[in-house]
């Protein structure tokens, strides 16, 4: 089986992917392309104009986590639990780590710091559920036990993007069990390894570039 990952180097949507094939050690290339400049092809294999994008033997799926579950499917040991309830509830936990990223984003890309708040209030809102739910359930490491699961490969990227900013959009001292399995996951080789190269220099230089409020207040030259 032939697949290709059409990537946007800096998507932590294509970053859970990545992660789900390094995990399972199947080979794949990498096509990179610029969101805001695509190639002509892209709107043929994007419908929703939105990477990450998987060709398999030339065969197109879309959307990252049905992407990842395809993976998951089709290569190696499952990272969803093969209880049907349990299953749903990583999914709804994964549905969850979804809008995490997308509050993360708005929060540091809002043009007023108003609207930059209301962002982190509800990315707030959102780990302080995670945090009460893993509080009661702690990761053993990982999300759901002793192995690397969909929810781990879904919330890594976020820990990563969050634990790199220069001023924290949470209060890390109010979501300790949250924190720990975040530094878990970031010191998780495989995890580390997803990251594409030159993260550190590149994501600050794409939020200098977005000129949003939080940017120019603490990113500022």
């Amino acid at each position: 089986m032939q697949l290709e990952l059409i990537s946007f180097k800096l998507c932590p949507f294509v970053q859970r992917s990545v992660i789900t094939l390094k995990h399972k050690g199947v080979p794949f290339d990498t096509t990179f392309i610029q969101l805001n400049d695509p190639p002509a092809w892209f709107d043929e294999v994007s419908p929703l104009g939105k990477v990450p994008v998987l060709k398999v033997d030339g065969e197109v799926l879309f959307e990252s986590a049905v992407i990842n579950e395809f993976l998951d499917e089709s290569f190696g040991e499952r990272m969803l639990s093969a209880n049907t309830l349990e299953r749903a509830q990583q999914r709804a936990w994964i549905e969850l780590g979804s809008a995490g990223i997308m509050a993360m984003f708005g929060a540091i890309t809002a043009a007023e710091e108003s609207a930059s708040a209301a962002k982190r209030a509800e990315l707030a809102k959102l780990f302080g559920h995670l945090e009460k739910h893993l509080a009661k359930q702690p990761p053993a490491p990982f999300f759901a036990g002793k192995t690397l699961s969909l929810v781990d490969t879904l919330f890594a990227p976020l820990f990563q993007r969050l634990f790199a900013l220069p001023e924290s959009l949470l209060d890390w001292n109010a979501i300790p069990t949250v924190m720990r399995w975040g530094e878990r996951l970031a010191d998780e080789p495989v995890i580390r390894d997803s990251l594409p190269e030159g993260f550190d220099d590149l994501f600050p230089m794409m939020l200098k570039k977005q000129n949003g409020w939080y940017a120019q207040q603490y990113l500022a030259d």
